[in-house]
């Protein structure tokens, strides 16, 4: 890791560990692993891990909880989640959210690679996250890995590839891989995207926003449900949409948001054991949760009953709700976040003993 790097991780942590504890209900910071080599090919210098905290680690050490967003989420994906007496009960846990590769404050080609960064996997994003976990927080055990979506794929390889780390895995609107279906949306949004006159073929000197604009219109009616949409009048299909759209383009440059959907697109859990998933899960030790949405049709139901059938300990709890993938990230007030809360926070009461 670069001298000044290595310098101001280890401030921000030991600045943070000073801080009375009310303070330290929120900490934000960035860890440098230094050099890294992706899966499949390339490198980079400096690979960096945008990350924030809550709460506090006990003397045992055994009460922390890493979350990992989705496709297009980031560190603060779960937040409305977060706080005493919630689903990552601050009171009771020490919740780290992380940036995976490509991100947020993580590295990611806006950095100045643009499309020339290394084409990275799920599997690269766990195995940064674990060095920063080791290293940089100096964790040796996780109470729990938790994600949605995209969240589920990096949680399912941390209990293939670090078994004996996390005791549980809640796995939200979870899969163990990707499949053609979702391979064709992206291919979709992807050549809306690079369509855009102001893209350049990636080499942009201003953010193809209009590209971006339009695939989120492509996307949006599969994150949700039909019957959902029919609730919608017209004026209230054109808000969503717009708000869709307008999400993607506050917070994503082009070059970042293909790389990391295409991470996405490409990941099958299965893939270093020969294409055979039940080997694949057969090496997680971790107890899990899953709950998909039982209108989902950005992760079909036949990937998450996969993954079920896969894991020798696992709770399947179907979400009730009529907005599809969506339905496994609503705010707090709605049905589904109330369904969400009750059962991780029943799940992680287990996992305690």
């Amino acid at each position: 890791m670069p001298f000044r790097s290595r310098v101001l991780s280890r401030f921000l942590l030991i600045a943070a560990l000073l801080l009375p504890t009310v303070a330290r209900t929120q900490t934000e910071a960035v860890f440098d692993i230094g050099h890294y080599a992706f899966e499949n090919g390339g490198e980079i210098p400096s690979m960096r891990v945008g990350y924030v905290t809550w709460g506090k680690l006990n003397d045992a050490k055994d009460n922390a909880i890493l979350l990992v967003p989705g496709t297009s989420g980031s560190r603060h994906s779960y937040d409305a989640y977060i706080g005493p007496g919630k689903a990552y009960d601050t009171d009771k846990y020490f919740v780290i959210g992380a940036d995976p590769i490509g991100g947020g404050t993580s590295s990611q080609p806006k950095d100045g690679l643009g499309a020339r960064f290394p084409e990275y996997t799920i599997r690269d994003m766990v195995r940064v996250q674990h060095e920063f976990v080791t290293r940089g927080l100096g964790l040796t055990r996780l109470l729990a890995v938790s994600g949605s979506s995209m969240g589920s794929f990096q949680g399912v390889e941390w209990g293939i590839n670090f078994p004996d780390v996390m005791r549980g895995l809640i796995l939200i609107v979870p899969a163990a891989r990707s499949d053609n279906h979702f391979g064709a949306i992206f291919d979709a949004f992807y050549g809306t995207i690079t369509l855009d006159p102001n893209y350049q073929d990636g080499a942009y000197a201003t953010n193809p926003t209009e590209g971006i604009r339009r695939a989120a219109l492509i996307y949006f009616p599969w994150t949700t449900s039909d019957e959902y949409l029919a609730t919608l009048d017209a004026a209230g299909l054109a808000q969503a949409q717009k708000d869709a759209a307008e999400a993607w383009v506050q917070n994503w440059d082009a070059n970042s948001m293909l790389s990391r959907y295409r991470a996405s697109k490409m990941h099958d859990a299965s893939k270093p054991f020969g294409g055979d998933m039940m080997k694949a899960l057969g090496q997680v030790k971790a107890k899990a949760l899953l709950l998909p949405s039982m209108t989902d049709r950005t992760v079909p139901g036949y990937l998450t009953r996969e993954l079920y059938k896969g894991l020798h300990d696992a709770t399947y709890a179907e979400i009730p709700t009529i907005r599809g993938h969506s339905g496994g990230g609503l705010p707090q007030g709605t049905a589904e976040y109330a369904y969400i809360t009750e059962r991780v926070r029943a799940f992680l009461g287990q996992l305690r003993g």
